[in-house]
């Protein structure tokens, strides 16, 4: 069974917050969660086994690691 993340709707993302996410082909950024340490500590997140992100374009990310980003 594959997991599959839900990605932060982007009216839901808060102004000058830290996330980690990925980055679609069409250049959207993907939030799956909050970073609790507000940009402090590690630039990347990593799982043991991969997982699916859809994006509203259609595309599906599979991913082992979550960037993190801050939002506009």
């Amino acid at each position: 069974m594959r997991m599959t993340a839900v990605p932060i709707p982007p009216h839901e993302l808060k102004r000058n917050t830290w996330y980690y996410g990925v980055k679609c082909a069409c250049a959207r950024l993907l939030a799956i969660a909050e970073d609790c340490f507000q940009g402090s500590g590690h630039e990347e997140h990593h799982f043991g086994d991969p997982f699916e992100i859809r994006c509203d374009c259609g595309a599906v990310i599979r991913t082992k690691t979550l960037q993190k980003f801050r939002s506009p």
